[in-house]
């Protein structure tokens, strides 16, 4: 049996990023960049008004305010060829290229026009060499990384890729998954239930996980426990990049998922983690011709479908779109109150974490009864990381993976 960290390693060494394309950088928004974005010029590309002013020589307003004679008018986006020469100044709104000759921008609130001569102009106020002017390539040189491979594109990204990149994205395809639903016992939601029936809420809930991590989904529904038709879903689930099954993973005389998977040609690659929830994860891949498909069977019980999907399939997803990897814990959040993991394995426990200014971040652990406990996992944010067969005491500091 595996350990999270080696079962989480296997996970990557057989996970291949996806083959990339070019797309409007609006459409990338939850992808990857596939490569390094570099800045092709200068940002900015001349020196800026920073402030509307003037633009001044500041060594006119060493010894103290100054009248100087106002040669130009420059608004953002006009270009001048006057120069500024001593005793002299240009009127200037922010985002304007800087006059030749001046070296600052005064405020126009310290500055006062001549009441009978409109092109002169009294700064009030001395100000320093290059006080309100953006220099050029202050931000950027040209040449710069601007965004790395692996960065997640948001609407900053967005506005970045628009001013480098003329609004264009290379990023990896999305990942298609297929998501099937297994047991005699599951009927879909809205269905009234017979006895022995539980309504299917693991195949919605890890389609919306799933379109949160920015794979396309396709559902099959639920599969009975019957060979044959098994066969025919995982044959189509094949067709993905990721085929998800959900139950019958685990030792049972109908749990038939990891048969079916070999009869297939799908290759296991690990079969339970030391984990709890979740300790029945299969994890394998078929490779046919140019098509890899990687293939994880969830246990049955909502939490660990949950905790499995956190951990496992979506280090799968973010590796398949090219994403930087990104730490799976956030430490540093403090007990409130006591927790005994008594187990030989590993707890993830749902719980409620909470940042409050000035006063640190805690994490209380939920009242929660167990896998199958729905609607405590409902008001958990984060599953607190528990280590097996440890005492903890209210107050001590823990890790946790944010859901």
């Amino acid at each position: 049996m595996h350990s999270v960290e080696e079962a989480l390693e296997l996970v990557s060494k057989h996970t291949i990023p996806l083959p990339t394309h070019e797309c409007d950088a609006v459409d990338a928004l939850g992808s990857a960049l596939a490569e390094d974005l570099i800045s092709d010029s200068d940002s900015p590309m001349f020196d800026k008004a920073m402030m509307d002013g003037y633009a001044v020589i500041a060594a006119d307003l060493a010894d103290g305010p100054a009248n100087l004679e106002v040669v130009a008018e420059i608004a953002a986006g006009v270009t001048t060829d006057e120069v500024i020469r001593p005793g002299t100044c240009a009127r200037i709104m922010t985002g304007a290229p800087m006059p030749p000759g001046a070296d600052s921008v005064a405020l126009v609130e310290n500055s006062q026009i001549d009441s009978e001569n409109v092109y002169r102009v009294t700064i009030t106020q001395s100000i320093s060499a290059g006080k309100n002017v953006l220099k050029k390539g202050a931000l950027l040189s040209q040449g710069q990384i601007v965004l790395s491979a692996g960065s997640l594109i948001r609407p900053i990204e967005v506005g970045i890729l628009s001013d480098m990149a003329k609004g264009k994205a290379t990023v990896h395809q999305s990942p298609s998954i297929s998501i099937i639903s297994t047991g005699d016992e599951l009927v879909e939601a809205g269905q009234e239930t017979g006895p022995g029936q539980i309504r299917n809420s693991n195949g919605p809930m890890l389609e919306a996980m799933a379109r949160e991590a920015g794979a396309t989904v396709t559902q099959l529904g639920i599969v009975r426990d019957q060979r044959a038709d098994l066969a025919d879903a995982i044959s189509k689930g094949l067709e993905s990049d990721i085929m998800i099954l959900s139950g019958g993973v685990s030792s049972g005389v109908l749990d038939l998922v990891p048969s079916e998977l070999s009869a297939h040609g799908v290759e296991q690659i690990f079969h339970k983690v030391c984990i709890k929830p979740g300790k029945p994860l299969w994890f394998g891949k078929r490779v046919e011709g140019d098509k890899t498909t990687l293939v994880f069977g969830l246990p049955g019980n909502p939490v660990s479908s949950l905790v499995c999907f956190h951990l496992f399939v979506r280090r799968a997803l973010n590796r398949l779109m090219g994403r930087a990897d990104t730490p799976l814990y956030v430490p540093g959040f403090q007990l409130t109150r006591d927790f005994v993991n008594e187990g030989d394995r590993p707890v993830y426990f749902p719980a409620m974490a909470c940042r409050k200014e000035g006063a640190g971040a805690t994490i209380s652990p939920l009242n929660w009864k167990g896998s199958a406990d729905l609607a405590t996992l409902a008001m958990a944010n984060s599953l607190a990381s528990f280590a097996p067969n440890t005492q903890y005491e209210a107050g001590q500091f823990i890790s946790a993976v944010m859901v």
